[in-house]
């Protein structure tokens, strides 16, 4: 975990800290906290400058704290770019609605929340997953709907671990759909994007069908994956075509 963040000063979030992280080629900046969802209370969205969502008015306290946290780190990665933050709102999908000039990816999971942004011109998708790690009993449940029966024969022969290899392909599959999403402007689920080889903490994708003018059936796209606090975050940076 990065130093720790002397803005956090309440006992929600604790461990939290600035990281930079490079991804094809490009500098992303990140923040990163754990939170305790126990001490969570509603008062803790204007403490940190947010508006309490609507949306969540119905949510239970699990939800609201884990959205809150997500927007925090938000809120403190586009600080580090010099873009006001201001109130991050909710897309017609659910999307984050980032400030002009950045674009920006939130993950959660168990106890900890991440942001990464970039203001690189080039950069048109971003997405971070975090996931805790799963068993062999797990991995043996949710095998056949997160891959293929090639998909799994690639996991297995490219990773020692296999349920971390799948906990892996699962990560980089929902980063690689919030990074392209801007692009589709629609769901399109995990057999989209197929897995088509393993490399050294990463794991490159080939769409198995055109989803948009930028995102054609064949096309490859990259996802870098690391094992993390017992459990693993993958980061997928979609650049804009360079101009011939």
């Amino acid at each position: 975990m990065a130093d720790l963040d002397p803005l956090c000063t309440d006992s929600f979030l604790n461990s939290a800290g600035d990281f930079d992280v490079q991804v094809q080629g490009k500098s992303l900046v990140g923040y990163r906290c754990r939170f305790d969802l126990g001490l969570y209370r509603d008062e803790l969205y204007p403490l940190h400058g947010l508006d309490f969502p609507p949306q969540f008015a119905r949510a239970v306290a699990k939800r609201r704290g884990e959205y809150l946290a997500g927007r925090i780190c938000a809120q403190r990665a586009l600080r580090r770019l010099g873009v006001p933050a201001g109130q991050i709102g909710i897309g017609p999908d659910r999307e984050p609605l980032w400030p002009a000039g950045a674009i920006a990816s939130i993950s959660h999971a168990g106890d900890r929340a991440v942001c990464i942004a970039s203001d690189d011109p080039r950069v048109i998708g971003l997405g971070i997953d975090i996931e805790r790690g799963i068993g062999a009993e797990l991995a043996e449940q949710i095998r056949g709907v997160v891959v293929d029966a090639a998909e799994e024969t690639l996991i297995r022969a490219g990773f020692d671990d296999f349920p971390f290899g799948l906990a892996a392909a699962f990560s980089a599959k929902e980063s690689l759909y919030k990074a392209l999403f801007p692009q589709v402007r629609r769901f399109f689920g995990f057999e989209a994007m197929r897995l088509a080889q393993v490399e050294p903490q990463r794991l490159v994708f080939a769409a198995a069908q055109t989803l948009a003018p930028g995102v054609r059936a064949g096309q490859r796209f990259a996802v870098d994956c690391h094992g993390e606090d017992g459990g693993v975050r993958s980061i997928a940076c979609v650049l804009r075509p360079a101009i011939e």
